[in-house]
């Protein structure tokens, strides 16, 4: 018997790619995924052709290189574009990890201006919102020395606000796009230390001056698991 597994990772990094195009050459970032595949024949007396848990613990290297950093200071990396990037990778899987089979890297935003519902969430106190994405770089200065997010890196920040009206609250929204997206957030009037409390309350204040009706919430999602809800307070 013969399978295919796939272990998923997620990475926040920082990059400028002047390949991508001229949004794309300045400092910027993203949450990355990486799908590292392995396949080959099924150990019959383990039922499997590596452990996950073996795949996540030879990655661990690489991985390290990769999270919370700027990818343009990676060694023996020219440009930080998605190809190269997974061919990059691919160089440093060690040859007798016999079960390696390929590896591929995307973004988890949509990397454009794109509104979507986000439904209520009761246990949470949120009422309807919508949502957009930025893709954007930040460091935290006033994080503790050696606390890894105090090092320039980026997220795919998912943006969610919430108002009486939100068919009026689109056009406010791509204007927070624009000021925010495919930029380093540090070198932003009012941002010099972008945490996302800080982050929330100015995305906050930038909606209402350009006059969305009665805010209820907004929402700054740095990953899947970990986001602030600001209400105004």
């Amino acid at each position: 018997m013969k399978a295919v597994l796939a272990k998923r990772f997620q990475f926040e990094a920082a990059h400028a790619n002047p390949e991508g195009g001229e949004r794309a050459a300045g400092m910027h970032g993203h949450s990355y995924i990486v799908d590292l595949l392995a396949s080959g024949a099924v150990n019959p007396d383990f039922g499997w052709v590596v452990d996950y848990a073996d795949m996540a613990q030879y990655f661990s290297a690489v991985y390290g290189q990769l999270d919370h950093k700027c990818l343009n200071n990676l060694p023996d990396l020219d440009t930080p574009s998605l190809p190269n990037l997974e061919a990059w990778i691919r160089g440093r899987i060690p040859d007798q990890f016999q079960w390696f089979e390929d590896v591929h890297v995307s973004i988890v935003g949509p990397c454009r201006f794109e509104v979507t519902d986000a439904p209520a969430q009761e246990a949470l106190g949120l009422p309807r919102r919508l949502r957009f994405w930025i893709e954007a770089a930040h460091a935290l200065p006033n994080a503790p020395t050696g606390h890894k997010c105090g090092e320039l890196h980026g997220h795919s920040f998912a943006i969610d606000a919430a108002c009486s009206d939100l068919d009026a609250l689109r056009k406010p929204l791509e204007k927070l796009y624009n000021e925010l997206d495919h930029r380093n957030l540090n070198d932003i009037a009012g941002l010099d230390n972008p945490t996302s409390e800080h982050l929330s309350k100015w995305a906050w204040d930038f909606l209402h001056d350009e006059g969305a009706p009665s805010l209820e919430a907004v929402v700054v999602q740095e990953t899947c698991t970990a986001r602030c809800i600001y209400r105004g307070e």
